[in-house]
């Protein structure tokens, strides 16, 4: 763990397709209530086994959050709610005609969660309306 301390470090290990996969299998983009009346974006990523993997993944996406390790549960997680992170991750993953790298379910995901960050930052209850939208939808599907 201590030997990654740049990104330089981690670079020729995880390549932008390899972290899709993983985000695909292990990451969530949400959306977490911070107050009574205000919603913001938020990503994590899970690991049960390799802290390590976090750390590197945490040099790649320029997330400012330390990695955690969960005891209730017994994972360790890296996540952020922060706006210039989440607005990295949002282009990272993005190619420049907008569309996302991601192939599976968490094409959907990131759509909706990079369009709404875009549209309704900041708007309560917009958010909160497509939050339960995408619950119940989850829901619904198993998802």
């Amino acid at each position: 763990i201590n030997s990654i301390k740049s990104i330089k470090d981690v670079n020729s290990i995880i390549s932008k397709y390899w972290l899709i996969g993983f985000i695909e299998a292990e990451g969530s983009f949400y959306f977490v209530k911070k107050e009574k009346d205000r919603i913001v974006h938020g990503f994590e990523i899970t690991q049960k086994l390799d802290p390590i993997v976090l750390y590197a993944i945490k040099y790649i996406l320029h997330n400012p959050s330390s990695v955690q390790f969960k005891s209730n549960h017994n994972y360790y997680s890296i996540s952020t709610t922060n706006s210039r992170n989440i607005e990295y991750i949002q282009s990272f993953f993005s190619y420049n005609n907008g569309k996302s790298y991601f192939l599976g379910v968490k094409s959907f995901d990131f759509k909706v969660w990079t369009r709404t960050y875009k549209k309704f930052k900041g708007n309560f209850l917009r958010l909160e309306k497509i939050r339960n939208w995408i619950n119940e939808l989850k829901n619904k599907h198993k998802i």
